[in-house]
This record gives C-alpha cells, sequence and structure tokens, in this order.
C-alpha cells in the first residue's frame, strides 16, 4: 500500500556488470600468466648434455728400479779379451808338434828331389823381389816325408823372412812325391837355400 503523495521506495536492480572493464584484465592477466609460464620455461635450467668419456688413463709405464738412474750402478771395465789363439803356421814349425818330426828313416834320394825343384823355390823368391828389391837371405825347408813318399809336413825358417816366400815354398813343397823311406815308417829332410838379387 502507498502513501498518497509520497513515491514509492523500490529498490532498483543494480546495474549488470560492466563485461567490458573487466573482460580487460581478465585478459591481461592471462596475458602475463602464459608470459610467465613462457619465461618460465625459456629460463628452466635445461638438462646438461652428457659429458663426454673421460679419456682412458694414461698407460703406467711399469718402472723398475734397476733401470732408475741413481739406482745404476757404475759398469766396471770390461776386461780385454783374451788374444786369439795363434794360427798355426808351418813355417813356425809345419804346426807339428816336435815330436811329430822324430823319424827314425832314410831317404838316400831326396836331394835329387829337392834339386829338381830349386828353380820353382827361386820363382818364388823372384816374385817377392819385384817387391822389395833388396829383400835376400837364407832360407832352410824342412819335410817330413811319409811311409807313401808323400810329404805329411813342412817348416821354413831363416834370415829372409818373408812370410809370401815361405807361404810359396810351402805350398810347392807340399806337391812333391819322394822315394818311400826305409827304415822307418817317416823320413826328415832339410834343404838349404841363398837367396839374393843376381848381378
Amino acid at each position: 500500500m502507498s502513501t498518497p503523495g509520497k513515491t514509492p521506495l523500490t529498490s532498483a536492480p543494480p546495474p549488470p556488470p560492466s563485461s567490458g572493464g573487466s573482460g580487460k584484465y581478465i585478459v591481461i592477466g592471462l596475458l602475463l600468466l602464459l608470459g610467465a609460464a613462457g619465461l618460465w620455461v625459456a629460463m628452466r635450467p635445461t638438462e646438461p648434455p652428457p659429458a663426454p668419456p673421460p679419456p682412458p688413463p694414461p698407460a703406467v709405464e711399469r718402472v723398475n728400479p734397476m733401470k732408475e738412474p741413481q739406482l745404476e750402478l757404475e759398469p766396471e771395465p770390461e776386461p780385454p779379451p783374451p788374444p786369439p789363439p795363434e794360427p798355426v803356421k808351418k813355417a813356425a814349425g809345419g804346426g807339428k808338434k816336435p815330436a811329430e818330426w822324430d823319424c827314425s828313416g832314410d831317404l838316400p834320394g831326396a836331394a835329387k828331389v829337392v834339386n829338381e825343384n830349386r828353380p820353382q823355390i827361386r820363382s818364388c823368391y823372384e816374385r817377392r823381389l819385384k817387391v822389395n828389391n833388396v829383400l835376400q837371405g837364407n832360407m832352410t825347408l824342412k819335410l817330413k816325408v811319409s811311409s807313401s813318399g808323400k810329404v805329411a809336413a813342412t817348416q821354413v825358417t831363416g834370415s829372409l823372412r818373408d812370410q809370401a816366400v815361405f807361404s810359396c815354398v810351402r805350398t810347392l813343397a807340399e806337391t812333391w812325391t819322394f822315394p818311400v823311406p826305409s827304415g822307418g815308417s817317416c823320413a826328415v829332410v832339410e834343404a838349404p837355400f841363398q837367396f839374393s838379387p843376381k848381378p
């Protein structure tokens, strides 16, 4: 019931919310939220790439304490090597023991064989004379003749002292053949030679 003269008081409905003002704030809020999320994703620490495998440890060289410089012992000086055995030289005895020159046989025809070969012996000397024109001296050729008449050993000595002549003479004498010794299994023959340049 209304009182006359008075305007009835009625409550007016509130105005509808303005969608234009608050919607703008919602959009800005969403944009900020998205920006923060994007920033968080961008700044999130990424998982580091797997580290490369560590290099293999360097090979440890086994140290021999004997090889350490401070442990090396001063090498003792090596003793000089023993002198080589003297080569057997027929010129110094024919390579035969003195007992092996003991022969009881007789060889009367030996002088003939030696004289027949004197020119060959002289040629050994003259070949060396071309190298040494003052070469001269004496030489004794000693031969051991076996029971077959073959020369079993030779020995050359003398003042000539030329090994080339001695070697040549021994080589020639070893080819000589003598008569068979009588009265024993072997015989010893000695033949002297004198060498000097021909005038």
